[in-house]
C-alpha cells in the first residue's frame, strides 16, 4: 500500500515538506540558472501551480544554504558557488497581508519588514513610527549591503481584488510603483531579487520603477521549472498511479493516460515544447483516486481568480469555438498590458485557461495557436462560459445535474439515457441562441461543450483515414463515435439517420489507435422540436 501523506498536497514550506521526507519534484538545476546571478528576477504563472513552494525553496537556499538541499541538483553546483554563504531573506507574500486601502496595506507591509528584522535578527538604525515600508527596506538593505534577499510572493494580489474600484485601484498602484521604486534604487546592493505573480503587467504601471527586471517568462529554457512533466510523473509518482490504476480498475498505461489528458498539456514558451501537468491538480487525484478525476483546479478556486471576472464579459458575444483555439503571434505571448486594457486572451492565456500549441499552416511554416490545456481546464472554461459570460447564465446546479447524468450514462454505456440528457442539453444550451438549431455543427458543438463541461474525453472532427467523425468520446476500453444529421422537417428524419449510421460504417469512423471496443451511434436532431428524434447503434 502506498504511503499517502508523502504526497505534498497540503504544505507549500519547502523545508517542513523536505523534513517530512515528503516528495519534491527536482528542477533545482533550473533554480540555480537565475539565483546564482544578482539583480531582480520575475515569474508569472497560473494559480495552484507551485509558485509559494518556489519562493519558499528560494528563501531556504538563500538563508541556510544547502542544508535543505540533500541529494538535489543543486547541492553541488551552490556549495561551488556560494562556498557557504548565508544571506538574510526578506520574504513578502502579498496575498497573506489583511488589508481593506493603501495605508493598511502599508501598515502590514512595514509589520511583515519589521518581523523580518527580529527572527533573522538583522543589524538596522533606529525605525521611525513614521517610515513607511520602502523607507524600512531602505534602510535594512543600507545597513547590510550585499547581504540581502528580497522574494515577493504575488505581487498583483492588491492589484487584482481592487479592479472594481478605480480610485482603490490606482492607490494601490501607485503605492506598489513606489516600492518598486525603493527596491529599483537598492538594487545593486542587494544580493537576489525574486518576484512572482499571475499577471505580467506594463512596466509602465507598475514596474516602471523596476525597469531592470529579468522576466524568466520570456526565457525558453525556463518554461519547465514549476509544474510536472511526464517524466516527473514516472520518476516521482508511479507507484501512487498504480495504486489509482488499481483502485479505478484501470491499467497503469490507462491511468497515465487519463491523467495526461485531464491534468497536463501547458507549454509555457512557444519555443520549449515540454509539456506540464498540473502540481495542485496531480496531487489532489493520487491523494484520493477513489473520487476520480475531477476538477480540482475549478473546484478550489485555481480557476475563477479575481482577476478574470473584471474582463470576462468583453467577450460575451464571441462563440465559445473562437475562444478555445485563437491565433496568436510571438510578440502577444511576450507582451506587458497595462491592468486596464489587457486583451481578454492574454489574460486567458496568463491565468491559465490557454496555452501554447503550435500547428504546421498551408504555408508550410508553422503557427502559433492558444488553446485549453486539457480536460479540466477545457472543462473550466466552458463552464465559465456559461455561469459568467453568457447572457443567460446557466445555473451551477444545472451543471452539475448534467455532468453527473453524462458520467454515470457512459460508465453504465446507457446509451438511451445519453440521448435523452442529449436533447436536455440541446435545450438548455441552445434554448437563447439564434444560431443554435440553423446548423449541424451548432448542435453537435453543444453537445460536445455539455461532454465538456462533464470531465468527459470527447472531442470533434476526428481525422480517420477516409474522413471526419462528428464527435468522439473515449473510455478506458470503449470508444463511441457519434454522428449527427439535422433534420429541417419530419419527413427526412429516418432518410438522414440512415445516412448517419451508413457514412459512419463505410467512412469507418473510430477505426483509429489505440483499438478499442466500438460502438458509433447516429443521431437526427430536429430544427423544429429542438431534440433528438431519432438514434441507432451500429456495432
Amino acid at each position: 500500500m502506498v504511503d499517502i501523506t508523502k504526497l505534498p498536497k497540503a504544505k507549500s514550506g519547502f523545508e517542513e515538506l523536505r523534513l517530512s521526507n515528503q516528495i519534491y519534484v527536482d528542477h533545482t538545476d533550473l533554480i540555480y540558472e537565475f539565483a546564482y546571478l544578482e539583480g531582480p528576477n520575475f515569474l508569472s504563472r497560473p494559480r495552484r501551480f507551485g509558485k509559494s513552494l518556489l519562493i519558499s525553496s528560494l528563501e531556504s537556499l538563500f538563508s541556510k544554504g544547502t542544508e535543505f538541499f540533500k541529494g538535489l541538483k543543486i547541492e553541488k553546483l551552490w556549495e561551488e558557488r556560494e562556498r557557504g554563504n548565508t544571506y538574510k531573506v526578506i520574504c513578502l507574500d502579498f496575498s497573506s497581508l489583511i488589508f481593506s486601502d493603501k495605508n493598511e496595506f502599508n501598515f502590514r507591509l512595514c509589520e511583515r519588514l519589521k518581523d523580518n528584522i527580529l527572527t533573522q535578527n538583522i543589524k538596522v538604525r533606529e525605525l521611525l513610527t513614521t517610515d513607511d515600508a520602502g523607507t524600512i527596506l531602505y534602510k535594512i538593505v543600507t545597513d547590510n549591503p550585499g547581504k540581502v534577499v528580497l522574494l515577493i510572493d504575488e505581487y498583483d494580489y492588491p492589484l487584482t481584488h481592487s479592479l472594481d474600484d478605480k480610485d482603490l485601484f490606482e492607490e494601490y498602484r501607485k503605492y506598489i510603483q513606489g516600492f518598486f521604486g525603493a527596491i529599483k534604487s537598492e538594487t545593486s546592493k542587494m544580493r537576489f531579487i525574486f518576484i512572482t505573480g499571475v499577471g505580467r503587467f506594463a512596466k509602465t504601471s507598475v514596474f516602471s520603477q523596476l525597469n531592470n527586471l529579468r522576466d524568466l517568462g520570456l526565457e525558453a529554457k525556463f518554461a519547465p521549472l514549476l509544474g510536472y512533466t511526464e517524466s516527473d510523473m514516472h520518476q516521482y509518482f508511479d507507484e501512487y498511479v498504480e495504486n489509482a490504476a488499481s483502485i479505478l480498475n484501470l491499467s497503469k498505461e490507462e491511468c497515465y493516460a487519463k491523467i495526461k489528458s485531464h491534468y497536463d498539456g501547458y507549454r509555457f514558451h512557444a519555443e520549449n515544447e515540454t509539456l506540464l501537468h498540473n502540481p495542485w491538480s496531480v496531487l489532489n487525484f493520487l491523494s484520493a483516486p477513489e473520487n476520480g478525476f475531477k476538477n480540482f483546479w475549478y473546484e478550489t478556486g485555481g480557476a475563477y481568480p479575481t482577476l478574470i471576472s473584471k474582463y470576462i464579459k468583453s467577450i460575451q458575444n464571441t462563440p465559445l469555438t473562437q475562444i478555445q483555439k485563437v491565433k496568436i503571434g510571438d510578440e502577444e505571448l511576450s507582451a506587458f498590458y497595462d491592468f486596464l486594457d489587457v486583451p481578454t486572451v492574454s489574460l486567458l492565456y496568463q491565468t491559465g485557461y490557454l496555452t501554447v500549441r503550435t500547428e504546421e499552416n498551408d504555408l508550410g511554416g508553422e503557427s502559433l495557436f492558444l488553446v485549453p490545456p486539457n480536460l479540466e481546464v477545457k472543462s473550466a472554461l466552458t463552464k465559465l462560459y456559461y455561469v459568467k459570460i453568457r447572457k443567460n447564465a446557466v445555473e451551477n446546479n444545472l451543471i452539475k445535474d448534467f455532468s453527473t447524468a453524462l458520467v454515470n450514462n457512459f460508465e453504465s454505456h446507457n446509451i438511451e439515457r445519453m440521448i435523452k440528457t442529449f436533447s436536455a442539453a440541446l435545450n438548455t444550451f441552445g434554448y437563447d441562441d439564434n444560431e443554435a438549431f440553423n446548423s449541424e455543427h451548432y448542435c453537435r458543438d453543444i453537445i460536445y461543450f455539455t461532454l465538456t463541461l462533464s470531465g468527459i474525453n470527447a472531442q470533434r472532427e476526428v481525422i480517420s483515414a477516409n474522413g471526419r467523425a462528428d464527435l468522439i468520446v473515449e473510455l478506458p476500453k470503449t470508444r463511441y463515435v457519434f454522428e449527427f444529421k439535422l433534420s429541417k422537417n419530419k419527413a427526412s428524419e429516418n432518410k438522414l439517420l440512415d445516412e448517419a449510421l451508413e457514412q459512419s460504417k463505410d467512412k469507418r469512423y473510430g477505426e483509429i489507435l489505440p483499438i478499442k471496443e466500438l460502438i458509433r451511434v447516429g443521431v437526427v436532431i430536429s430544427s423544429e422540436d429542438k431534440a433528438v428524434v431519432l438514434w441507432n447503434v451500429f456495432e
